[in-house]
């Protein structure tokens, strides 16, 4: 099972900071340590990524609430946060749609050969996220991936979550420790160590062409249980990982 943002596709690269200063412009004017308050947001952004965006806006409520600020619904921070976030997927999709930008910009590097690898392998491979269902099934369609997965499930009522796709894999006969989860949240980590799977933690540093390892992912990620931390797709053991080519 795959994660989708930030874990296959950089269509949202930098949400997470964007997300941070959309929450400052209303922390800040509350708290009087605004390192300590962006600290606590990140926190709570990082427990919460890899389900649907109204969680983190929950807690956001509650951060304010707490500090003795008085929230407006998560429902609306959440449209705000996705209008926010609307200009820089469009562009970048934009891009894709004319030629300008290949779609393999917006892969993590050695994704593309990884789910080629799996699906020449018959090895069932699904996707899964907390991103609304339709924008997942778009986005993958339009990076020419969406058919290199045997199902995809993005939020939106009646699609499976990521816990129940997996407790539903477990129901199909597999084993436990034969379902491998890749993802750069730690709901999919948590999810995945729950049934007794294997979890890989995609830590990549966006900013580094997702070349390096990006500390602070990797120890969320470990915290939540994963089993192994990469970068990205290149090292030939990941697909050795997979495929059990040891």
């Amino acid at each position: 099972m795959f994660d989708f943002d930030g874990t296959v596709a950089l269509v949202r690269a930098g949400w997470m900071p964007l997300m941070l200063d959309m929450m400052m412009e209303t922390l800040a004017p509350l708290s009087r340590d605004h390192v300590k308050t962006r600290a606590e947001a990140e926190d709570y952004v990082a427990r919460f990524t890899g389900k649907d965006t109204v969680h983190q806006m929950t807690a956001f409520a509650d951060h304010v609430r707490a500090l003795g600020g008085h929230p407006l619904s998560p429902e609306k921070y959440k449209a705000d946060f996705i209008a926010s976030l609307e200009h820089e997927r469009s562009e970048r999709l934009r891009a894709v749609r004319s030629g300008e930008c290949p779609a393999s910009d917006l892969l993590v590097p050695g994704v593309l050969e990884l789910l080629q690898t799996l699906r020449s392998r018959n090895i069932r491979v699904y996707l899964a996220s907390g991103t609304a269902h339709d924008d997942i099934v778009s986005e993958s369609q339009l990076l020419g991936i969406a058919d290199l997965f045997d199902g995809i499930y993005g939020s939106a009522p009646g699609r499976k979550t990521k816990l129940e796709l997996l407790q539903w894999l477990v129901s199909t006969g597999l084993s436990p420790v034969e379902i491998l989860t890749f993802g750069d949240g730690q709901v999919e980590i948590e999810d995945t160590k729950s049934i007794g799977g294997i979890a890989v933690g995609v830590a990549t540093d966006e900013e580094s062409g997702c070349l390096e390892v990006d500390p602070k992912k990797r120890a969320w990620l470990i915290a939540a249980g994963a089993d192994y931390i990469i970068p990205n797709y290149l090292d030939e053991e990941v697909i050795s990982l997979v495929t059990g080519d040891v």
